[in-house]
């Protein structure tokens, strides 16, 4: 009795307003979600029951649709997707293991594609047929005969063509998975597909005033589809290579066309479509990428030329003097996922985008630019070297010059921006001492490398931001590795001392380093892996020093600074890192 009562209260009501949800319906929405906990339970007690109830009830409604109200044939199909949280089993496999439940689910997977029910004129019914096709992928395993009615059902007006923008919407995301959890069973379909979702690739141009089927987000998923069914198909690589070809010359024709409208549009709202348009092509591209993987790479598929003459066709667009931001931001992540398809293949690409970015660059294009060159220097090490030795200044020089700007004391979004780049500046050294590339650095000369030291000291010290100061202490414990021997660079055992000790001891001795935050106790922590590479690297000298010199000179009692030695010599580095922190509670007022 209770079970009937959920289900009933389940239902939609007239007053219902599908296609302009207001706070009535999300009231709805959310006193739906409560029931589907409430069945949740009754499942437990007993899902025998439940299995039987629902099956009664849906194979009453599906038997007669066409008749039926819209909220009680949703409600059915409703059902009928819940089960699968109510009878919980791993990985899917609802149609093994349980005879009696999986000959259940089964049978009203079977119904739910044949009966025709796909047809119903109502969105509510329609968008309830594919969530619970896609729910219930493994079926197809099971009865593959029923796939090509889905795939029609997906790709006629029932789904990617169906009258309303949100039932497109949801069907071409829910496709996209669709066709990614049926794998090589897609394989007799494939070139069907393909021609079938043609006119839905379509670059819309903005002045021609049609109205695209699909959203520019709901289009990138019918590209990864696309590239998905090539990519997991058993064609042979020069077909896969044809395929590929096929589907992104038409985005690098019109790219081509719409990046030299855009050099001549004099109108700026004219200019902002064309460079929005001009970034979904390159967005699109990208996109297809997403098929890729490990097993199956760009390489082995044929495919390696295809996205080397996309990155030809987009990276003219980093020349571009308008719409700067917009363009760059698209290229840009068309890079990174070009140095994870491509790999060295895209070397030869970097030093000209690079260039073309640092020109007349702000905060933000730089602190969007740096994590690509992080990315490149970490993914290629030395083979970046001579890249990386040409651009260090120029790329330093940029940050320095943005961050050297006078800002309004009040203007606290350009306060944030500046910090933001900071970081990214950190995290830009983090990344070429951490990748064995520290020579990068010191091939600078002598006045350039002294400039990026007094930096990462000052990020340590001057600047009130943990997560910046735990990246400069990283960073200067990794030069100490590097350099602080008795072979290290000229001068650097001098700057050790003079420089990067006051900097573990006057960064935590600030008002503003507060021990009570979790990143600063981080930052602290490297504080202490510093100092202790720093005994390690220079031995008796360093506790020489810290004795009788600097540890005095902050006024520290004898007695405390033969404690503090005693733990910095102490071989577990943990020990210390709990010591210091006690050490600088007690040290300050």
């Amino acid at each position: 009795a209770i079970m009937l009562a959920v289900m009933k209260k389940l239902t939609y009501d007239e007053e219902y307003n599908f296609e302009n949800e207001g706070e009535d319906e999300a009231m709805f929405v959310e006193y739906r979600k409560q029931l589907k906990l409430l069945l949740d339970r009754l499942a437990q007690v007993s899902p025998e029951l439940l299995l039987a109830s629902v099956r009664r009830v849906f194979n009453t409604t599906l038997q007669n649709w066409q008749t039926t109200r819209f909220m009680e044939v949703e409600v059915a199909i409703r059902l009928l997707y819940m089960l699968a949280e109510a009878l919980p089993v791993s990985h899917g496999a609802h149609f093994s293991g349980d005879v009696t439940k999986a000959t259940a689910l089964q049978d009203m997977m079977r119904t739910l594609v044949t009966s025709g029910v796909s047809a119903y004129q109502h969105t509510s019914v329609t968008l309830e047929f594919f969530e619970t096709v896609v729910r219930y992928e493994k079926f197809f395993a099971v009865e593959p005969q029923h796939i090509p009615t889905v795939l029609m059902a997906f790709l006629d007006h029932r789904g990617l063509r169906h009258t309303s923008p949100k039932v497109r919407s949801r069907t071409a995301y829910l496709f996209s998975r669709f066709v990614k959890s049926l794998n090589k069973q897609m394989n007799p379909f494939i070139e069907d597909v393909l021609n079938r979702i043609q006119d839905l690739l379509e670059l819309s141009p903005p002045e021609n005033g049609y109205q695209a089927l699909l959203s520019s987000d709901d289009q990138l998923f019918i590209y990864e589809t696309a590239g998905v069914l090539i990519v997991n198909s058993e064609y042979s690589a020069e077909r896969k290579q044809v395929l590929m070809r096929n589907l992104l010359t038409p985005l690098m024709e019109k790219f081509k066309v719409l990046l030299e409208k855009l050099m001549m549009a004099q109108d700026e709202d004219r200019q902002m479509a064309l460079a929005d348009c001009l970034n979904h092509a390159v967005g699109f591209a990208s996109r297809t990428s997403k098929a890729f993987s490990n097993k199956q790479t760009v390489k082995q598929c044929g495919c390696s030329e295809v996205y080397l003459d996309c990155l030809q066709t987009f990276l003219p667009a980093l020349s571009c003097p308008l719409q700067k931001e917009v363009l760059r931001s698209g290229v840009r992540t068309f890079l990174h996922r070009m140095i994870i398809c491509l790999e060295e293949e895209v070397l030869p690409f970097i030093p000209s985008a690079s260039e073309h970015m640092l020109k007349d660059c702000e905060a933000k294009d730089l602190q969007e630019f740096i994590p690509l060159i992080n990315q490149i220097t970490a993914k290629f090490k030395t083979q970046v070297s001579p890249f990386l030795q040409q651009m260090f200044m120029p790329l330093l020089h940029a940050i320095f010059e943005v961050l050297l700007l006078p800002a309004e004391e009040n203007d606290q979004s350009a306060a944030l921006e500046k910090q933001m780049l900071r970081r990214s500046y950190f995290a830009f050294l983090q990344t070429v001492t951490g990748s064995g590339m520290s020579e990068v650095i010191a091939n600078q000369g002598a006045e350039n490398v002294e400039r990026v030291l007094f930096t990462v000291i000052q990020g340590a010290v001057d600047y009130p931001d943990p997560i910046a100061q735990k990246t400069c202490f990283i960073i200067l414990s990794k030069l100490v590795e590097l350099w602080g021997g008795k072979d290290g660079p000229v001068g650097f055992a001098d700057f050790v001392y003079k420089h990067i000790v006051p900097a573990c001891f006057l960064a935590p001795l600030k008002q503003t380093f507060d021990l009570a935050d979790a990143q600063t106790v981080l930052a602290l922590s490297e504080c202490a892996v510093t100092l202790k590479t720093i005994h390690l690297k220079r031995g008796p000298e360093c506790i020489q020093y810290l004795q009788q010199e600097y540890l005095p000179s902050l006024q520290v009692a004898p007695e405390i600074i033969q404690e503090f030695c005693q733990a910095l010599q102490q071989p577990d580095a943990k020990v210390f890192k709990n010591y210091l922190k006690v050490f600088f509670q007690r040290a300050k007022p």
